[in-house]
Parts: structure tokens; sequence; C-alpha cells
């Protein structure tokens, strides 16, 4: 059984592994971090459930840089709680600012995203 440590590890691993697929249009891979049956809520919009989903949502994104910050993980066994705040640049501005909530599962293939909660923070002004 691998230590809280490499746990930790392997899921940071997975948040650096999603980023860089997505930005670089790499929509299977992206889903791969998913559990086949992951659900991703972005603040109110009706949540992208499925791998299908998924990669046809990942497919819609490009010229993007996301960005993970101060991800604190939390595990439990062969289950996990991460919270991050995101940034997400678009020709070198940001774009997007927020945080997210991801449920993330130990799986035979590794650690995977089975929900993750976007919130977007509010513009400032």
């Amino acid at each position: 059984m691998p230590s809280t440590t490499e746990d930790r590890d392997e899921i940071l691993q997975l948040l650096y592994r999603y980023n860089h697929a997505i930005d670089s249009g790499d929509a299977e891979g992206w889903a791969d971090t998913w559990t086949d049956d992951g659900v991703f809520e972005i603040g109110g919009a009706q949540p992208i459930t499925g791998r299908a989903g998924l990669v046809e949502f990942a497919k819609s994104v490009s010229g993007l840089r996301h960005m993970a910050l101060n991800p604190l993980v939390e595990v439990n066994g062969d289950s996990a709680r991460v919270r991050a705040y995101v940034v997400v640049l678009q020709g070198g501005a940001i774009a997007v600012t927020g945080a997210t909530e991801d449920h993330v599962v130990r799986t035979p293939g590794g650690w995977r995203l089975a929900r993750r909660v976007f919130a977007g923070d509010a513009p400032a002004g």
C-alpha cells in the first residue's frame, strides 16, 4: 500500500497531467484523468458527465493555460478531497480565476477525478 505522501504526489501529478492535456488539445488524454463516469460542474451550468461528454468538452477548449495553485490534498484511504485555486491565462493575460473542489478516487489505473466543482471568482469592481 502506498504511503500518504506517495498518494499525494500521484494526485498532484494527476492535476498537472489534467492541465497539460487540456491545454495541449489532448481531449482523450484529458478524459483519461477522469473516471469513466466523472462529473465536471462549472458554475451553475449543466454538469458534464461521463467520458463522451468530457471528451467533447475538452475538444471545445483551446488557447488556454490552466494553473492549479496551492492544492490542498486530503487522502482518506482510496479517496481524496483536493481543493485548489485556479488561474487560467489566455494570450498571456488572466482570463479566469476561481477555485476547484475535487473528489478523487484510487482506480486500478491510478488516481482519477470522479467529480470536480469549479467556482469562478466574481469580477473585481
